[in-house]
């Protein structure tokens, strides 16, 4: 349960009439909001010695508007937290992918990079199954904007419009696929930078695998001025244990106006701070560019520059290495509370 900050707000819910439920009656909540500060509702457990509260779904993060919440009838009440507050999940529990918390990309060119797959949208390349996020690379051969032909197709999918955050904690379990050639990215790029495009805009990179090096894993920023003056700073982890593909991990990075620290395991893998990064457009801005609004990104690519100093290709595997697949167990945001 998260810490809470001295008690806001605690009532006893009538159940309405008549109930919306056979199995339970419901309970309507609304309470006003200050713009930025977080709010929980939680809801009283019965437990053996006491009674305990137990968090209702994610914190809010107040607008300045009234928030509106029907609930099943029960004793709740309202909290401001403190510490890490969970303000956004995909647990991927259903059988489908969930199209208000992720948009699918299509990108026939592949996303530049020299990479050879296409972004599309086939379930095929996305789904939801067993309790994860698939993410598929199949040996289907498309063409590219350019009248290319290429090998393989793929997915990527992203939050923008739909989950976007200043500074927090994201935390992924994942586990990678290991054929090489095979490029698996958990990443975040700003919603709307008043910067610049690409990279001067930022970028953060949570992960990235590096086809069958699977020993080790990667973390990157990009930033400055936009390419080709651009500058970046990465770093590796390996894993201590088992690899990135013989099992679940999860990757965290915390991030704040001052410094972005990558987490492998609980582990504290890097640690960047504002002295590292520097933006071309706001050089009096030691934050910049990573003081904005950032959005994630699930995708799996094929070959491509991140492969130029290593002798990875996927054209070398055979053909029941296919499909390639990245599993992500959950992907949750965490905020600062009070």
């Amino acid at each position: 349960m998260l810490p809470f900050a001295p008690l806001l707000l605690a009532v006893a819910f009538a159940p309405a009439d008549p109930p919306t439920l056979d199995t339970f009656s419901a309970a309507g909540v609304a309470f006003p909001t200050e713009p930025g500060r977080l709010y929980q509702l939680q809801r009283r457990i019965d437990v053996k010695g006491g009674d305990e509260y137990e968090d209702v779904d994610v914190a809010i993060r107040g607008t300045g508007e009234r928030v509106v919440r029907f609930l099943p009838a029960g004793d709740y009440r309202l909290v401001r937290p403190t510490g890490w507050a969970l303000v956004w999940r995909d647990e991927f529990n259903g059988e489908q992918l969930d199209l208000t918390k992720w948009g699918k990309e299509v990108d026939n060119y592949g996303g530049g990079n020299n990479e050879r797959q296409a972004y599309l949208p086939d379930d095929k390349y996305a789904f939801v199954k067993d309790g994860a996020l698939n993410i598929a690379v199949y040996r289907d051969p498309h063409t590219t904007s350019d009248g290319k032909t290429q090998p393989y197709s793929s997915a990527r999918l992203r939050t923008r419009g739909r989950g976007e955050w200043k500074f927090g904690k994201i935390e992924v379990r994942a586990k990678m696929p290991d054929g090489q050639g095979i490029w698996p990215a958990i990443w975040m790029l700003p919603t709307e930078s008043p910067y610049g495009g690409w990279a001067a805009g930022g970028e953060i990179d949570i992960i990235e695998s590096r086809g069958s090096a699977v020993q080790e894993t990667t973390g990157a920023l990009h930033f400055g001025g936009a390419w080709p003056r651009n500058a970046y700073v990465a770093h590796s982890y390996p894993f201590p244990d088992k690899n990135a593909a013989e099992a679940f991990h999860t990757y965290t990075v915390e991030w704040d106006a001052d410094a972005i620290r990558w987490f492998v395991d609980g582990t504290l893998a890097q640690t960047r701070t504002k002295d590292e990064w520097f933006s071309e457009a706001a050089r009096e801005n030691p934050s910049a560019p990573f003081d904005q609004p950032f959005h994630l990104l699930i995708n799996v690519a094929v070959d491509g520059r991140f492969f130029e100093k290593v002798d990875q290709q996927a054209d070398r595997l055979p053909p029941d290495a296919f499909p390639q697949t990245l599993l992500v167990d959950y992907v949750r945001v965490y905020q600062k509370g009070e």
